[in-house]
């Protein structure tokens, strides 16, 4: 796959073979690309995510009071109201007051600064302009439940084994699909090429130039993965460049094969 890729990228003549490859070839170098750019993508989340979510849980563990929940009741272990706000995300923040009972007005949230307000039977959060109430008095569970540092950090152990892979496969899977997807749209766009340079080429043979004409864009994508400023105009840029290499492919795989050279004369 990696000879692939140098060929896609600096030789023209190589798109002959592309186009008559099996579909089973061209599937895994679509999965070889999408593998390159989620490569990038975790290391750009590891960098720039994680720190974030790390901070939180600590945030979660060491600031938040324990909270228990039992036959519809809330108790926590602050015995006075109290706010807590996420050290960096100033504007998140929670108002725990379990001594209270009656219903918290939307400007009362406001005045609080806070988007949660949890009482003594209801949780109150502030989503787009409105006030939802989720009123846990009506919880028939007798159970107590208690939430407290040692519950943050098996959140923490859950997600950091569930959350990174599935964003990682969704990634992938969402990369192969807009692969194929611009493929599809490039190889219609091929069949004009194709007819103005005289290539007989099928629109099969045109979507599989068309994805291998794709691997300076993922790589142009790949960059901006990793840049810790954004390239300006890298969407105008892997358009440009995906359709360059395609037309350059075209170009070369419906050239005809060159004669074989007559046989010299015999002495």
């Amino acid at each position: 796959m990696f000879t692939d890729l140098i060929a896609s990228l600096a030789s023209p003549s190589a798109y002959r073979r592309f186009a008559g490859e099996k579909p089973s070839r061209t599937a895994a170098y679509t999965a070889f690309l999408a593998l390159i750019f989620v490569a990038a993508l975790s290391v750009a989340i590891k960098v720039r995510l994680t720190p974030l979510f790390d901070q939180t849980f600590d945030w979660l563990k060491t600031a938040m009071p324990a909270i228990t929940f039992s036959a519809g009741k809330v108790t926590s272990a602050a015995l006075t109201p109290t706010r807590v706000e996420h050290p960096r995300a100033k504007e998140v923040a929670v108002m725990i007051d379990t001594g209270r009972t009656d219903p918290v007005t939307p400007d009362q949230m406001k005045e609080a600064k806070v988007l949660a307000y949890l009482t003594g039977n209801a949780l109150y959060m502030q989503r787009d302009s409105r006030l939802e109430v989720f009123d846990l008095a009506k919880s028939v569970s007798s159970k107590a439940i208690t939430v407290d540092a040692s519950s943050y950090a098996e959140m923490e152990r859950v997600f950091n084994w569930v959350f990174y892979p599935l964003v990682i496969l969704f990634f992938f899977v969402v990369f192969c699909v807009s692969l194929c997807f611009f493929a599809a749209i490039y190889g219609l766009a091929g069949m004009l090429v194709a007819s103005l340079t005289g290539a007989e080429l099928g629109y099969g043979a045109l979507f599989q130039l068309a994805l291998h004409a794709q691997s300076a864009a993922v790589l142009l994508r790949t960059a901006d993965a990793l840049s810790p400023v954004t390239i300006p105009f890298s969407g105008a840029l892997s358009l440009a460049l995906s359709v360059t290499y395609l037309t350059l492919g075209i170009r070369a795989a419906g050239r005809p094969d060159p004669l074989p050279a007559p046989p010299s004369p015999a002495a």
